[in-house]
Parts: C-alpha cells; sequence; structure tokens
C-alpha cells in the first residue's frame, strides 16, 4: 500500500469558534462518485453545541463544499440536544439513510460523562433521510432500543441484511446517575419493514463476567457469503489497560456470532472494510507509540493479519497520547478519551485499487476532518 494524496475536509484553524473541534469522521460513497464525510463538529470535544455537518468531494478530495450544517437546529421534543454526526448510507440510488446520535443537553454544565458514576447523559439514536445527496434532511426518527439503556450507535451506518431487513448497529452502558458497575454490550437490532419499527435484537459481543468491554463495533459485510464481521475496541476492566483489536464473525442474518478473539492488531477503534474476497482492511487507531492512524490487511477476512505490509496515514508528532502509557482507573481513562488528538478512521473502498480514509486530527485545542487516498 502507498498513499497516494492527503488532505483536509474541513479546517479547524480556520474554522468558525463553534466548530474548531471534530470528531466522531464517517464516510459514505454515493452511486454518482460523490464522498460524503459527516462528524461531531463543536467548540470543544465535549460542549453542548456539539453539532452534525456533511461535506462532499465529487473528485475524490481535490474540492470540497458543505452541504449541510445543524448548528441551531438540534432540539428534539422541546429539549434542548447535541447531534453527533450523520453517518450515511445510500440504501437505494438517490436515497440516503443515516444515524445519528441525539444527547441531551437542557442543562450545559452537565459534561457528557458523569465524572462520579462514568454514566452517559440521555441520549438517543436518530435515523434521518435525505433524498438530494444530504443538502437537507427529513425529521429525525427515534429508534427504540428497549429494553437497552443508554445506547449509542458508535457512528454505525445501517446494514442491509438478506430478505430487505435493516440492521442498525449499537452499544449500551449505563445512565448517567447510575452508580453500579457499567456492563457494556454490542448488540445489532433488526427491522423488517423498513425502518419504522425495530423490534428484534442479537448480542453480537458480551463478556460473560464483565471483566472485558467490547467497544464501538465495526462491521462488515463478505461480497460473496454475507458472512459478517466485527471488530471491536476492547479493553481489560481488570487490569485497567487495552487490548488487541477484537474480531468476531456472524451469520448473514446477523443474529449469530461466535466469541471475539484478539487479531494482533494494537489498536482502538477499528473499521473492516472489504476489498473483495476474502480480502480485508483494517483502518485503526493506534494510541500508544508511535501513536497514529494505521491500515492493516487480512487476506483470510480476518483470521490472520500481514502487519509487514502495515502502513501509516497519520503519523502524530505531538507526543504520546494521554493516558496510553499504562493502566488507567476508569474515571481517568473516560477523561483520556476528552483529551485524545487524532482518530475515528473510516474507509470506502473508490475500485479495486484505491481506498479513502477519513478521519479527525489536531492538537488539544483543535481537530480538523482529513482524508488520505491510498493505493491497494
Amino acid at each position: 500500500m502507498r498513499i497516494l494524496a492527503t488532505g483536509l475536509v474541513h479546517d479547524g484553524q480556520t474554522a468558525p469558534p463553534h466548530q474548531r473541534s471534530c470528531a466522531f469522521t464517517t464516510v459514505c460513497l454515493l452511486e454518482d462518485g460523490t464522498i460524503l464525510v459527516s462528524g461531531r463538529w463543536g467548540s470543544a470535544r465535549d460542549s453542548a453545541d456539539g453539532h452534525a455537518c456533511v461535506f462532499a468531494t465529487p473528485d475524490r478530495g481535490e474540492m470540497w463544499e458543505k452541504r449541510y450544517d445543524s448548528h441551531g437546529l438540534n432540539d428534539w421534543n422541546g429539549t434542548t440536544g447535541e447531534d453527533k454526526g450523520l453517518t450515511g448510507v445510500e440504501l437505494e440510488p438517490g436515497h440516503l439513510h443515516a444515524t445519528s446520535l441525539w444527547v441531551d443537553r437542557s442543562d450545559p454544565s452537565l459534561p457528557f460523562i458523569n465524572p462520579d458514576t462514568q454514566g452517559l447523559l440521555p441520549m438517543r439514536i436518530m435515523h434521518r433521510s435525505s433524498t438530494d445527496g444530504g443538502r437537507s434532511w427529513g425529521p429525525p426518527r427515534r429508534m427504540d432500543t428497549t429494553p437497552h439503556l443508554a445506547a449509542s450507535p458508535c457512528s454505525s451506518a445501517l446494514l442491509q441484511l438478506p430478505d430487505d431487513v435493516l440492521a442498525q448497529p449499537y452499544e449500551q452502558w449505563k445512565e448517567y446517575d447510575d452508580a453500579s458497575p457499567g456492563r457494556p454490550a454490542a448488540r445489532l437490532r433488526f427491522s423488517i419493514d423498513g425502518g419504522k419499527s425495530w423490534p428484534e435484537f442479537a448480542t453480537v459481543a458480551q463478556h460473560p463476567d464483565n471483566i472485558l468491554a467490547y467497544w464501538d463495533q465495526r462491521l462488515a459485510i463478505h461480497p460473496n457469503s454475507g458472512r459478517l464481521i466485527a471488530t471491536f475496541w476492547t479493553h481489560n476492566f481488570e487490569t485497567g489497560e487495552d487490548l488487541d483489536i477484537h474480531i468476531a464473525w456472524g451469520s448473514p442474518d446477523g443474529r449469530t456470532w461466535t466469541v471475539p478473539q484478539p487479531t494482533g492488531l494494537p489498536g482502538q477503534h477499528c473499521q473492516p472494510l472489504s476489498l473483495g474476497g476474502d480480502r480485508l482492511l483494517g483502518a485503526y487507531t493506534h494510541r500508544k507509540d508511535p501513536p497514529g492512524i494505521v491500515l492493516s490487511v487480512s487476506e483470510d477476512f480476518g483470521e490472520t493479519w500481514d502487519r509487514s505490509s502495515d502502513l501509516v496515514v497519520y503519523d502524530s508528532t505531538l507526543g504520546t497520547e494521554s493516558g496510553a502509557a499504562g493502566s488507567r482507573s476508569q474515571a481517568d481513562y473516560w477523561n483520556d478519551m476528552e483529551r485524545w488528538r487524532f482518530g475515528h478512521p473510516r474507509a470506502i473502498l473508490l475500485d479495486n485499487s484505491e481506498v479513502f480514509v477519513v478521519y479527525y486530527a489536531g492538537d488539544d485545542d483543535v481537530k480538523s476532518a482529513r482524508w488520505a487516498r491510498v493505493a491497494l
């Protein structure tokens, strides 16, 4: 692999104050070749003014236009909130379907993560639609995640499964004032009526003894067999340390899953991307020294990974990331997340020879959305 070009989707250094911090980057390829990038922008990584933007490029990153900006438009049912991005997918030509995470910000003084309990502010998974390439969006539709509270889609798009079934990945944690230990789980929710209702779910990963957390699941589908794959940022609660990225395989209908196993990839968020046949790309955040965004390739759909061909698409030059050097308490670890300077790599296949990667990166104060185009 080699890098063909890199650039900025949106420069936080020259942005207005309410758009100087980017996070939760996502990317979507439309049928006409347009690339859409979304994410969460705000005055800080944790701020009540968080909102979604959508940027578009018709020429693989050379020129960008802002198509949508939800700043000031995130109230829901009379409650002030923030929107953590629009993760889109074009399930049929000309019809975009996006998943977002709405967070209750009616009390702007409250941080997203409760410093005493590590619970999360009230939030809702929302779906929205666009028929004009992401320039405008219909009203948000709440997805029912009963009985799972504090559910987040982890910036994951809807999946189209066999028999016209839609699936929405999400994870659960615990509510804001819940002082009991959190029991994280990765789930898939299913709809058989085009997203109107979501009555069924499957557990993708949950440790039976609550020792390991399988966070931020990212999914891909085998192009031939329809078999699913999920990767996880995996954390050991007992030692307070991250483990290698873990991986699990699922049936084409998403109902049954293997027990997650380590990949040997030393990272956190990892986006798997099917490259054709059994070939699979993993785009992941390497938080320990040297920190950066790394691409790895598997030739057997994630069973093994050839680390000798790894490619660093972003090399942070700002030193060790907060909390990356060793064991951390759970409270300290949540605080570390708010201080990290880069992350959330997502990737799409442009053709059989190029991959387009997006991520956020910057310094302690300003973080921009960035892209890299890579030859396979």
